[in-house]
């Protein structure tokens, strides 16, 4: 990735892709870390998705994310979540087998369950809990009351 995080970084020039990413999420960022060498040299580069490039590509107003990975496409195609993991998992042999595996209408059902958790959820995992938690009290101070 390039220092401007604009898109227009060696990698993204070679047009495979750029892969949003929340860059405020601890499991996000750490895949991203992990993953960006091995879809680098497929021509991916990492961008946030808080960047002014992935911002404008996709269309997102100020302080609003989409609740899952974006997958931009050199072809202008853009995949959210699942779609634009198992499309990512195709381009690495070793990933390869989870995409196959989600041609199971079983198994995708199960895969597009755990990563909508993950990604509803993705703040507040790995120990690190960065955004506030919503509590519906409904008017009720505790679970238990005294009269």
């Amino acid at each position: 990735m390039n220092a401007t995080g604009d898109g227009q970084g060696v990698l993204g020039v070679l047009g495979a892709g750029w892969v949003g990413y929340d860059e405020l999420c601890p499991v996000c960022t750490t895949l991203a870390r992990r993953l960006r060498p091995v879809l680098g040299r497929r021509g991916y580069e990492f961008l946030p998705l808080q960047g002014p490039w992935m911002a404008r590509r996709l269309g997102l107003r100020e302080g609003r994310l989409p609740g899952e990975i974006q997958l931009v496409l050199g072809d202008g195609r853009v995949l959210g979540g699942t779609e634009g993991l198992l499309f990512l998992a195709r381009e690495v042999w070793w990933l390869r087998p989870l995409a196959w595996a989600a041609r199971v209408p079983w198994f995708r059902r199960r895969l597009d369950g755990a990563y909508g958790w993950v990604a509803r959820n993705r703040h507040c995992l790995g120990d690190a809990c960065r955004v506030p938690l919503r509590r519906a009290t409904r008017g009720h101070a505790a679970f238990f009351e005294t009269p």
